[in-house]
């Protein structure tokens, strides 16, 4: 009988002679599993079709089809609700294009879909123009390696859950190399605006999980709060020493009307260290 090679702390190392089980090798068995499975296939062509069928499903309903096209009726209440002309999200583009954003990088989100939807139709998708990534942790770090070279924060957009969570390594690396960005995290602040799906994407204190890694955080309740914030969200990150920042847009603010909030854009100022506050040579 052939002694099986071990290695030190008593672990096995399986080898191809040693490779059997009763006499039955490993290579045998899977090669005869794969034949089965085609001899199957082939033997059973009207079962394969027929649950293909099945899985199409039923053809859509009268409603869904209403929906679809368009046809269908709101109340007065709905429409006056869904359609609205000056949603509080193209303001929230126009602050950013003031504050000289190029990219908004995201994984596409139902939370902030107010703001993807403004900066697609109402910006023309160009500056900002939107980076669709796969990952959270993707999105913060593209705009981590765009704010090294460019020398300037971007938009990150991400839900304010499971986005963040998601999202938390990589903006524990830019905090840790002291790099710029803005996180944009939808949240739906209202309990009353939650259906099933915002519940789920939806938290008290969202940006906590992070919280101890940025810079500066807050929650504005209005669209005025939400510009006011969001200057000084990107001033204190371009700030020496600078480091990423968050900030909730609700979602209920991006799709309600911008209404007076319009008449009173903050001005971003520029930041510039003092003689004081700037470090002397240890020498001098």
């Amino acid at each position: 009988m052939l002694a099986r090679p071990c290695v030190p702390g008593g672990l096995h190392v399986t080898t191809r002679r040693d490779d059997r089980s009763d006499g039955v090798s490993r290579r045998a068995f899977l090669a005869g599993a794969s034949a089965a499975g085609v001899a199957l296939a082939g033997a059973e062509p009207a079962l394969a079709q027929t649950a293909d069928e099945t899985a199409k499903g039923a053809a859509p309903s009268g409603a869904q089809l209403a929906h679809e096209q368009g046809a269908i009726e709101y109340t007065a209440q709905e429409r006056e609700r869904y359609f609205v002309d000056d949603h509080g999200s193209d303001l929230m583009v126009d602050l950013i294009k003031s504050l000289d954003i190029d990219y908004v990088t995201m994984n596409a989100g139902s939370s902030f879909r107010g703001l993807h939807e403004s900066i697609l139709n109402y910006g023309g998708n160009k500056k900002p123009e939107v980076i669709t990534c796969v990952h959270e942790e993707q999105s913060v770090a593209m705009a981590h390696g765009y704010a090294k070279v460019a020398g300037k924060p971007i938009v990150v957009a991400c839900h304010g859950t499971v986005g963040i969570q998601h999202a938390a390594m990589a903006v524990y690396n830019a905090w840790v190399d002291r790099v710029p960005m803005v996180i944009v995290a939808g949240n739906y602040l209202d309990g009353d605006e939650r259906r099933v799906l915002e519940w789920i994407h939806s938290a008290q204190d969202c940006i906590q999980p992070i919280r101890d890694y940025i810079k500066w955080d807050d929650a504005p309740s209005s669209l005025q709060s939400f510009n006011e914030s969001l200057v000084r969200a990107h001033k204190i990150a371009t700030t020496v020493p600078m480091g990423p920042v968050a900030i909730v847009a609700d979602s209920t603010v991006q799709e309600a009307p911008a209404g007076a909030a319009r008449n009173a854009v903050p001005r971003p100022s520029s930041t510039r260290p003092s003689r004081l506050s700037r470090p002397r040579h240890p020498l001098t």
